[in-house]
């Protein structure tokens, strides 16, 4: 059976009634750290409970990210490798969101898409993302992402 790893604004879609829970129900899900800090560290705590609840409701398989970066990193929730792979990683994603135009608010957020990413690929799982620069990533270093709408419509 495939399995699944939800980036970030997945949960964000769900919380917001634009993609249903049952159009997950039945699939192998999983997750890391970084997306349940990401939802924690949600700034308005109303929106930060309807994430985490989506979260909870959705309770993916939480796996250890596949590489590690300081002051991002939960430690005891990371893997540690030193084959330069994350950081070619996080190189490229820089290139791709450039040429998209696409900025950041934090600038660590890119490396929290690249240790999800870098995570789908090492323990073979579709990233589901609505980021597209992140799905081409995940593609161009041998994994497989789809979107939410790709999801939806295969009927998973």
């Amino acid at each position: 059976m495939t399995a699944y790893i939800l980036d970030t604004n997945v949960f964000n879609r769900l919380a917001d009634g634009k993609a249903s829970f049952d159009a997950f129900r039945g699939l192998r899900l999983a997750a890391t750290h970084v997306q349940l800090d990401e939802l924690s560290a949600t700034k308005k705590p109303e929106r930060a409970e309807e994430l985490l609840r989506a979260f909870e409701k959705i309770d993916p398989k939480m796996d250890k990210t596949a590489s590690a970066f300081p002051d991002v990193s939960n430690w005891d929730q990371s893997s540690f490798s030193d084959d330069g792979v994350a950081q070619n990683m996080l190189a490229r994603l820089h290139q791709l969101n450039a040429a998209a135009g696409k900025t950041h608010r934090d600038p660590k957020n890119p490396i929290r898409d690249v240790l999800i990413a870098h995570t789908a690929i090492n323990i073979n799982a579709t990233l589901i993302s609505d980021d597209p620069q992140l799905r081409q990533l995940v593609s161009e270093f041998g994994g497989l992402a789809i979107s939410t709408s790709d999801l939806l419509t295969s009927g998973g």
